[in-house]
Order: C-alpha cells, then sequence, then structure tokens
C-alpha cells in the first residue's frame, strides 16, 4: 500500500517547476514508452541487482528492472540541480556534491555502487549512518532528476584518500577535529547554524520553516514544557525516532560528539 506524505510548501514547489521544465523533452526519451513510464513511476520501484551481489548456489533471484526514464536528459538534470538546492542536499554533501559532512557525490567513488539504479536507491529508501529515505517526499521522477544531475557533474582532478569504511580511532578524530573548528570561530564562541551546518542538522531543518524535518522553533515548543526536555530531546537526536512529526522518521545521529550535541540541544529549546 502506498502511504502519502505531507510534501513541505517549499519542496512541492520547486518539484512542480523541475516538473514543468522537463516535460516538454519527455517524447525524445526513447528506451522507455510513455505508458510503461507512468506505470513504472506509480508505483514503488522494484529491486535492484547489485554487481558485488553472490549469489547462493550460482542461482540469481527474479528481481525485477530498474530503467533511467531520463537517461541523458541535460534539462532532467539541471532541474535535479535546482531540486538538489531546494531539498538541502548541499547542507550534508557540500555544494556540487563536492562533499561536506556528508560524503563527495562527485568524485565516481559510491559505497552502494554508482549505476543509475543503485544511486536511485540510495535516495528513494535512504541508507543507514544518516542518509533519509526521499521517495516518499519526491517520488521517483524527483527522484530520477537528482540521478541525472549527480551523474552530469565533472569528476574533480584529485579526490580524498580517506577511507568511507570509519574505525572507532578515526570517527573519535574527526569528531574532535570537527568540534575544534566549529570552537574556534567567533573568538571561540560558537555560532549555532554553523554548528547545525556542521553536523548535517541543516540538511533536514531550518530555524523557523519545516523542510524536511520540523521547524526548531516548533521543536523548542512541542519540548519545552515536558519535564526533562533537555534529555528527552538529546535522546531523540542521538538515537533517533519515528512518529513524532509525521512519517518521515527522524534518523540515528551517533556521529554527533556529547560535546556539541549537548549545545545545539540547549539551544533549540530556548528558541522563543
Amino acid at each position: 500500500m502506498v502511504r502519502h506524505v505531507p510534501v513541505p510548501l517549499a519542496v512541492l514547489a520547486a518539484l512542480t517547476v523541475a516538473l514543468l521544465t522537463v516535460a516538454c523533452n519527455r517524447s525524445r526519451n526513447t528506451g522507455t514508452s510513455s505508458a510503461g513510464a507512468a506505470s513504472e513511476q506509480s508505483s514503488a520501484p522494484p529491486a535492484i541487482r547489485y554487481e558485488d551481489h553472490v549469489w547462493a548456489g550460482g542461482i540469481s533471484p527474479p528481481t525485477g528492472e530498474l530503467r533511467n526514464p531520463h537517461e541523458g536528459d541535460t534539462d532532467n538534470a539541471r532541474a535535479g540541480g535546482r531540486l538538489f538546492t531546494a531539498m538541502n542536499c548541499d547542507g550534508c554533501h557540500g555544494d556540487a556534491g563536492t562533499g561536506w559532512v556528508g560524503p563527495s557525490l562527485a568524485d565516481g567513488r559510491w559505497r552502494y555502487g554508482g549505476r543509475d539504479e543503485e544511486i536511485f536507491s540510495s535516495i528513494f529508501y535512504g541508507r543507514p549512518r544518516g542518509m533519509p529515505a526521499y521517495g516518499g517526499v519526491i517520488g521517483s521522477e524527483g527522484v530520477w532528476m537528482l540521478v541525472n544531475y549527480l551523474k552530469s557533474l565533472p569528476k574533480p582532478d584529485v579526490v580524498p584518500t580517506e577511507s568511507w569504511i570509519e574505525t572507532p580511532a578515526s570517527a573519535g578524530a574527526k569528531n574532535t577535529i570537527k568540534s575544534n573548528l566549529v570552537m574556534g570561530q567567533s573568538g571561540g564562541k560558537v555560532d549555532f547554524e554553523t554548528l547545525l551546518r556542521n553536523n548535517g542538522c541543516s540538511a533536514c531543518h531550518a530555524i523557523d520553516r519545516k523542510v524536511v524535518g520540523p521547524a526548531f522553533r516548533d521543536v523548542a515548543a512541542k519540548y519545552r514544557r515536558q519535564s526533562n526536555a533537555e534529555q528527552r530531546l538529546i535522546e531523540s537526536v542521538k538515537n533517533g525516532s519515528e512518529g513524532l512529526w509525521g512519517d518521515v522518521p527522524m534518523p540515528p545521529n551517533s556521529s554527533v560528539t556529547d560535546e556539541d550535541l549537548h549545545r545545539i540541544v540547549k539551544k533549540i529549546l530556548s528558541l522563543k
């Protein structure tokens, strides 16, 4: 059964403009018929095969075929670039997907596969450790726009050599460096918006408006009058939650240092 998720007005407006931009180019797509594309986009996408899957007994299970209906469509890719900004994807993945709190999406290295359908699955269904599932918010058409935008990005001449496989030691070192960088601004005083951005919070939240998650002022209003409000909110941020703000879950944020987490929560609860 397909669930309908309320879409923020800003996101709806951006997606509407993007869809109108590419609508006139639909007839140029040759890989999929209009009827086939409509059928594919109206239901949940099928499971896909990854190149590194291992088949038990050498026998692959049946899987559906997921094809990019807008492959090579430059207008669709440009619309995806606008949607990338509207959805605050750059809040985690940096300008033009070059990497920030989240990994680079432009260096050609993919943890979960870099084929169109593999990137689609990562965006539509999300991934562990902080990547939300956006399929319920922007739908298949919006996800394909993002896929085509990412595939259109030029690879940088020099890419970081850091592995995405994180050890406890490297995680602790990165968190210490990140915290020190934030503390080093404004004479040692923490800039709240910088703290949010450096910890990936601004990818889904804003202070006074709903993005993917609720506005921080609304969070403050909900928690402020509860007993032990600070600890409740800390646990919700660190461990994640579901059902508190509609159908979109809050992913766990275990990589945020305790020091940063307490500063963020205290500031949120002080908002009026």
